[in-house]
């Protein structure tokens, strides 16, 4: 399981502030670029690509309605990530598949799409049917974020994750339950077939992550 560390820069002094040395334990960075307004995010991009020069990068725009900052039309959404993504060929885009679904067919030309789902609600009844809907259409990665009620929910989504995984071998998803009651699900990949765990440097971006350190020293630990 490889560990993923998101930044979240304001500005370009912020990205150049950035000490490359403390991510060394990161095996992805995400760009999560929703902090910045609109008009800002293609003028940041340049230095936060040139930061992290050969390092794999996933770009993502995390919209409100799905915990982020930012409030996009789908085409605001879309034409975004497709100019960022044909400038800077980032490893991953993040694409929110329900929020923006109406706009999916535009991103049908790239390969490296992470679907999303994000829900700071709940576990929802219909995870399964989620999980499969957006595995039927074979993104880069398949990534569920759910906010957990109860201990079973936690179990429910470490044990859907290892379902799936065991039978889409060639899938490769990201699972998650927020919050502290879901931390053990962001330790669990090895079990579970989760590929990415989100762990955080100085400010968290969803609840319940854990610091890079700490989740490196538990991840080595628990894979040796």
């Amino acid at each position: 399981m490889k560990i993923v560390v998101p930044i979240m820069p304001k500005s370009i002094a912020d990205v150049e502030a950035i000490d490359v040395e403390r991510l060394e334990d990161a095996d992805l960075i995400e760009w999560r670029a929703d902090v910045l307004p609109k008009e800002d995010i293609l003028t940041v991009a340049p230095a936060v690509f040139e930061k992290f020069l050969g390092r794999e990068i996933i770009f993502t725009i995390r919209t409100r309605q799905e915990g982020g900052n930012i409030n996009l039309t789908d085409q605001e959404y879309v034409a975004l990530i497709k100019e960022v993504a044909a400038l800077y060929q980032p490893e991953f885009i993040d694409f929110e598949y329900y929020s923006h679904q109406a706009v999916f067919e535009q991103m049908l030309d790239f390969p490296n799409l992470v679907l999303s789902y994000h829900n700071f609600q709940e576990t929802p009844e219909n995870f399964m049917e989620i999980m499969s809907e957006l595995t039927s259409l074979s993104p880069a990665v398949v990534k569920m974020a759910v906010m957990p009620r109860t201990e079973q929910d936690v179990l429910d989504v470490m044990n859907y994750t290892r379902g799936f995984k065991t039978l889409n071998a060639a899938q490769s998803y990201a699972t998650m339950s927020m919050g502290d009651l879901g931390k053990l699900s962001r330790l669990s990949g090895r079990l579970t077939g989760s590929c990415w765990t989100f762990a955080s440097l100085d400010e968290a971006s969803a609840p319940g992550q854990i610091s890079l350190g700490t989740m490196k020293k538990f991840l080595e630990e628990l894979e040796d």
